[in-house]
């Protein structure tokens, strides 16, 4: 279509009075012409507004148009002009059909008016769903209402409204169903304030009645929040498979447009897959309803649709078809990625892309809740890891506990041992030094003195108090190592301490006040001091005459240049210390 179509031709699309062709080769210049589209949006309005005002005269024309063999009885002719939802039609209803009383009137769609009844017999209540009067003209209307009978007919799970009876009567269509005394889903949810895991876990149960109609051939196509209700036991139920397609039989109507028979979209926008609103009807198959299904979890567990449909019916069918889905965790910052992951794969444009099949999803839902690895995450080692853990918490504390456990014991035992070879190798080095000594000196009382005091000292230095204490008692009183050690084991402040060991060891010992010093300030820690102390005393001791060095200068004597050789070498350790040869040298 070069030119833009007339306002005529406009008015019978919305209408539905378009043949095929007409359809195809009009939307295809919809797609095309930005003026048209806002022509049709116009138009949609004004006939919206004045349909109000002729709807009386729009009834008595199409009941005119029907055939003579199609008429319904007086009684029918007469229900046509009387609105579905006044009480008059209602009784008419009643008096035709035997053994239920009507109740009330429920929301009313765009093919057909159900009504809350009572049947008489079990006094049980049920919903009884009537094709619109206005369309009982209509083959292709007749012809969807009689296969969704046939289709819930064929469907038993329970959570899909079953169907109790269903017939003509005085020409008029209908057919009795399971009554649920419920809520939409999304009115339920709110209502109730289900948790997130809890949303997740109810819309579980849909897409198992989702799967279950799949696997016997048939498509919904207009899976909306409107068309589930949850019951008050928190179970959901679908309902209205007016749009349905059986897969692999043939359609007796028309099914070939975009529009139904009185002129709405085919399926709902908010929920309409990017083929539904394509208009490539050749194109529907199983992962339409696992978009739509993407689209109500979506909005079940963000708050909000994942593209704008609230505009005009063009804008919404190029979203539809174009726009990506805001992601989740742009609306809530701590989504969970694994459930954002699901719903960005049931949402995806392209159909190969989604899941597969109602199955694929539903093994996906129960994977999240149950903790298991879900399949269109990316999988890692970590990832698997991680969800080990989660699904097996108690069992893997336990395990990370004697982890953990094992290792500390490895690795005690292991410093322990690393400890008795230190000790074991001293022990040998002291034993050693010892044997040196004993056959440099001689076992005499003499000997051992220098030796034992050594012992002492070593026992201070590293902090064994309690032995060197020990130890001192076999020091002869008033000898030189006594006196140390009473000084060193004083419980008085470090000047008090070097103030009485210079009394203590002046003249020729005061190289011994030096010794005793060093060992002092080494073992707070100050090296360069100890340094300083230990180099005064070997200056000191040197200038002693050889004649008036005992045995016990001679010791001290080899104990202070051990000092300082392992001083200079830890404070420059690439070089020879300079200051005294190593021990077991001679002066």
């Amino acid at each position: 279509m070069s030119a833009c179509p007339t306002k005529e031709l406009v008015e019978r699309y919305l209408t539905g009075g378009c043949s095929q062709n007409e359809r195809q080769v009009f939307e295809k210049h919809l797609t095309q012409c930005d003026d048209c589209r806002a022509t049709v949006e116009v138009t949609r309005s004004t006939m919206g507004q004045s349909s109000r005002h002729d709807s009386e005269t729009l009834a008595d024309e199409k009941t005119l148009a029907i055939a003579e063999d199609e008429r319904p009885t007086e009684t029918l002719s007469q229900a046509t002009v009387v609105s579905p939802g006044r009480p008059d039609f209602a009784k008419s209803l009643e008096s035709m059909i035997e053994g239920y009383q009507i109740v009330e009137t429920l929301p009313q769609g765009g093919q057909a008016v159900v009504y809350k009844a009572v049947h008489t017999a079990t006094k049980t209540n049920v919903a009884i769903k009537v094709l619109l009067p206005s369309l009982l003209a209509s083959d292709r209307a007749r012809y969807y209402f009689e296969r969704e009978a046939e289709l819930i007919a064929s469907l038993d799970h329970p959570n899909i409204v079953s169907i109790r009876d269903s017939g003509i009567i005085h020409r008029q269509y209908y057919f009795v169903m399971q009554y649920i005394d419920g809520e939409p889903l999304r009115a339920y949810v709110q209502a109730r304030r289900l948790s997130f895991r809890e949303r997740v876990d109810l819309f579980k149960k849909i897409c198992s009645a989702v799967s279950y109609a799949h696997q016997q051939g048939i498509i919904h196509r207009d899976l909306k929040f409107a068309n589930i209700l949850v019951d008050k036991h928190g179970e959901p139920h679908i309902l209205d498979f007016g749009l349905a397609k059986a897969v692999g039989l043939d359609e007796q109507a028309d099914d070939k447009a975009v529009v139904t028979m009185t002129g709405q979209w085919a399926g709902s926008l908010s929920t309409m897959s990017p083929e539904q609103a394509s208009g490539m009807p050749n194109l529907i198959d199983v992962r339409t309803d696992v978009y739509s299904l993407g689209v109500i979890l979506y909005t079940l567990l963000t708050g909000q649709y994942p593209y704008d449909v609230n505009g005009p019916t063009l804008e919404a069918l190029k979203n539809i078809q174009q726009a990506q889905p805001v992601r989740p965790r742009q609306i809530v910052p701590k989504f969970n990625s694994e459930m954002e992951a699901i719903l960005l794969t049931a949402l995806e444009k392209e159909r190969q892309k989604r899941y597969q099949s109602t199955a694929e999803l539903q093994s996906d839902i129960e994977n999240w809740l149950e903790g298991r690895p879900i399949r269109v995450k990316s999988i890692s080692t970590m990832y698997l890891l991680r969800k080990i853990i989660a699904r097996h918490r108690y069992t893997s504390t336990v395990v990370a506990l004697l982890a953990i456990i094992v290792i500390a014991f490895a690795w005690i035992s292991f410093e322990l041992f690393k400890q008795s070879e230190r000790a074991l190798d001293e022990s040998k080095l002291i034993a050693r030094d010892y044997a040196i000594q004993a056959q440099k000196y001689g076992k005499t009382t003499l000997g051992a003195k220098p030796l034992y005091f050594a012992l002492f000292l070593k026992e201070w230095r590293e902090g064994r108090i309690d032995n060197a204490k020990k130890m001192a008692r076999y020091f002869q009183i008033g000898s030189t190592e006594d006196k140390a050690a009473i000084v060193l084991l004083a419980d008085a402040s470090s000047s008090e301490k070097e103030d009485r060991i210079h009394k203590s060891f002046s003249g020729e010992r005061a190289w011994f006040a030096d010794f005793i010093i060093g060992e002092r300030r080494l073992m707070d820690g100050s090296r360069d001091e100890a340094l300083e102390a230990f180099h005064s005393s070997y200056d000191r001791i040197r200038q002693l005459p050889q004649e008036s060095r005992t045995s016990f200068d001679d010791l001290m004597i080899d104990f202070v240049k051990a000092r300082l050789y392992d001083l200079e070498r830890a404070v420059n350790p690439s070089n020879q210390p300079s200051a005294v040869q190593p021990e077991g040298e001679n002066q």
